[in-house]
C-alpha cells in the first residue's frame, strides 16, 4: 500500500483557520508554561528582569523550535503509527537538545543558574524537562491535526453529499418530462384517425406545456401558484382528448398558494389520478386538487373519484415512484405520502413540513 501523502490546507480559508488554531495551542501550552518558569525563576531568588529575561530567551527559543517541529510535521505522513511515534520521539529529543545547547550558553554567559544545584544538574535537569514538554506539544500538535482533518473531512463528505443529491434530483427531474411526454404522445397517437382536430388541439397544448418546463428546467423550487398553472396546462392536453368526462377543481386559499414546493411536484398525482380514474370509469372523472396551510405543515390532497386498484408490489409507476424519491430528497424525515381508498374515490396526500431544502 502506497505511503498516505499529508493533504494540503483547502486554499487560504483553510490556511489561516489550521494556523490560528496552531497558534491558540501554542498560545494555551508555552504561555503558561513561561508564567510557570518566570514564578521558579523569582522563587529561586532572580530579580523580576532577569527572571523575565531568562524566560524570554528560554521559552522563545522554546515557541521557535515548535514553528520547526511543526514544519517537520506537516512535512511527514500524519498517521498514527510505530514510525511517526519514532519521529515524534527523535525530533523532540532533537529539540531539547538544542534548546539545552541554547540555554547552556545563555547560562555561561551570564552566570544565572538554580543555586540549588552545579551546572551540570542544571543542564541535564532542564533537558529532561524540555524533552518531556517537546513530547507533550507534538502529541497536542498531532491531536489537533487528527481534529482539524475529521473537520475536513466531515465538511467534504456532507459537501459530496449535496452534490449527489444534487445530481439525482436533475435526473430525476429529467425522468418526468421523458415520461410525461410518452403518455401524452400515446394520447395523442389514439386520438388521430377517430377524432383528427382533438389530436391538433392536442398537439397544441403539448406544445405550450412543454415550452412552460423548460422555462422552469432550472428553477427547482417555485410557488404551488406556479404549480398549480402547471398542472391547468396538462389538464387542457388531457381535456382535448376527453372533453366533458374530465372535470378539475383547485380549492387553495392565498396562504397555501404562496407556499415554495419542489417544481413538478403535483404533476405525478394529477397524472396518476387522470390516467387511473378514467382507465376505470366509463363515466365523469372529477378530480379535486385541495390545499391548506397549518402552521409550518402544508397538506395537498389529490382527490379522483373511482376506485383503486390492489397494490402490487412487483409494478409501480415511475411517476409515483420518482415523486417518492424526490420527497426523501427535498423532505428528509420531515414529508409523508399516503395513497387510499375514501368513499368511491381515491386520495392522495402530501404532508410536507417547512420548506424545501434547496438543490
Amino acid at each position: 500500500m502506497p505511503p498516505v501523502k499529508p493533504l494540503p490546507d483547502a486554499g487560504w480559508r483553510g490556511f489561516f483557520a489550521h494556523s490560528w488554531a496552531f497558534w491558540q495551542m501554542n498560545l494555551f501550552f508555552w504561555v503558561p508554561y513561561g508564567l510557570l518558569a518566570f514564578g521558579i525563576r523569582l522563587a529561586w531568588g532572580q530579580t523580576p528582569w532577569r527572571a523575565a529575561l531568562s524566560t524570554v530567551v528560554f521559552e522563545g527559543t522554546c515557541l521557535l523550535l515548535s514553528l520547526a517541529l511543526r514544519a517537520c510535521y506537516r512535512r511527514t505522513d500524519r498517521v498514527f503509527g510505530l514510525l511517526p511515534a519514532l519521529l515524534l520521539i527523535v525530533l523532540s529529543l532533537v529539540a531539547a537538545s538544542v534548546q539545552g545547547v541554547v540555554a547552556a550558553g545563555f547560562t555561561l554567559l551570564t552566570g544565572w543558574h538554580n543555586p540549588m544545584f552545579d551546572f551540570f544538574v542544571n543542564v541535564t535537569l532542564r533537558f529532561i524537562l524540555m524533552w518531556t514538554s517537546f513530547m507533550m506539544w507534538s502529541l497536542g500538535y498531532y491531536w489537533l491535526w487528527a481534529d482539524t482533518e475529521r473537520s475536513r473531512e466531515s465538511e467534504r463528505r456532507a459537501e459530496a453529499q449535496h452534490d449527489a443529491q444534487r445530481m439525482e434530483l436533475q435526473m430525476l427531474r429529467s425522468q418526468l418530462d421523458p415520461h410525461f411526454l410518452f403518455n401524452s404522445l400515446n394520447g395523442i397517437g389514439a386520438e388521430i384517425r377517430p377524432h383528427p382536430d382533438a389530436a391538433v388541439d392536442m398537439v397544441g397544448q403539448l406544445s405550450d406545456y412543454l415550452r412552460y418546463s423548460l422555462d422552469h428546467r432550472k428553477q427547482p423550487i417555485s410557488r404551488l401558484s406556479t404549480e398549480l398553472g402547471a398542472m391547468e396546462s396538462y389538464l387542457s392536453i388531457e381535456r382535448a382528448r376527453f372533453g366533458d368526462r374530465l372535470h378539475f377543481t383547485v380549492e387553495a386559499p392565498e396562504p397555501a398558494r404562496m407556499r415554495l414546493v419542489p417544481s413538478f411536484l403535483l404533476q405525478p398525482l394529477v397524472e396518476n389520478a387522470v390516467k387511473h380514474g378514467l382507465d376505470r370509469s366509463a363515466g365523469t372523472l372529477y378530480i379535486t386538487l385541495r390545499a391548506h396551510v397549518d402552521g409550518n405543515l402544508l397538506e395537498i390532497t389529490v382527490t379522483n373519484s373511482g376506485a383503486m386498484e390492489p397494490p402490487d408490489p412487483s409494478h409501480q409507476g415511475l411517476g409515483l415512484e420518482t415523486l417518492r424519491r424526490r420527497l426523501d430528497l427535498y423532505y428528509p424525515q420531515r414529508h409523508r405520502f399516503t395513497l387510499e381508498a375514501e368513499n368511491e374515490s381515491v386520495a392522495a396526500t402530501l404532508q410536507l413540513w417547512d420548506p424545501p431544502c434547496s438543490a
